[in-house]
């Protein structure tokens, strides 16, 4: 199952983003049991300055009690300070 988290970044904020996704974001996520992958993508063929981050988790119980850890809120709180036009969606391999 692929967690995947898409925004935009905010004028003159890609260093911040970036050192927050590669830094505080990645260790969250890769310290919680059932964490396999965590890669943040940038989008090269845009017109604008997007950020791609997949996190691979292992079964969706796993998922679920991430979900609910007070730090991934405080987490997801600040990424909105630091990226626009968040979304995200968990992804499962139908092949």
């Amino acid at each position: 199952m692929i967690y995947h988290i898409m925004c935009d970044v905010q004028p003159a904020g890609e260093a911040k983003l970036d050192a927050f996704l590669n830094g505080k974001m990645k260790k969250f996520w890769t310290s919680n049991p059932g964490v396999v992958r965590y890669h943040v993508y940038g989008d090269k063929l845009a017109n604008k300055l997007e950020r791609v981050i997949m996190i691979e988790v292992g079964a969706f119980n796993e998922f679920d009690k991430i979900l609910d850890l007070d730090e991934r809120q405080v987490l997801r709180s600040e990424l909105l300070t630091l990226a626009t036009n968040v979304t995200s969606r968990i992804l499962e391999a139908i092949e």
